[in-house]
């Protein structure tokens, strides 16, 4: 894993060098600026509203992931917006209908899966389909 690891930073490296890879990652730092930098560094996710919220669907989910079913710790557990708050009004962006729990691995997939699909398809997706995709 270690020698996969490094390869691919030589690549990435080497690809940085071409005009075609400077492109590509000034095109990924901004999707990323524009997406999740701006919704992790508003405040928002260190509000006391948010924390008691978050706190609140822990004890209301009983600690149990929402695609198993499994019962995991306190910290093992991400409190996940099922349509992303970059898409809702300020005050739906607390709604406990909208929250659910994931482990790490479950969210990481959630949010590449996001990635691939437009503003329109993700205010659409139910809570359903996110647990048939994410249960593969």
């Amino acid at each position: 894993m270690q020698r996969f690891n490094q390869q691919r930073l030589n690549s990435q490296e080497l690809s940085s060098r071409t005009l075609r890879g400077q492109q590509k990652l000034r095109e990924a730092t901004q999707s990323y600026d524009e997406t999740t930098r701006q919704e992790l560094h508003d405040g928002f996710y260190q509000s006391k509203q948010w924390e008691k919220i978050a706190s609140y669907v822990k004890q209301r989910d009983g600690y149990l992931d929402g695609v198993d079913g499994k019962a995991w710790d306190k910290g093992d557990l991400i409190v996940d917006h099922v349509v992303p708050r970059r898409l809702l009004g300020r005050d739906e962006q607390l709604n406990t209908d909208n929250l659910w729990l994931l482990t790490r691995s479950q969210h990481n997939h959630k949010t590449a899966v996001e990635k691939k699909l437009n503003d329109n398809q993700l205010k659409n997706i139910s809570k359903n389909w996110w647990i048939k995709i994410l249960k593969k």
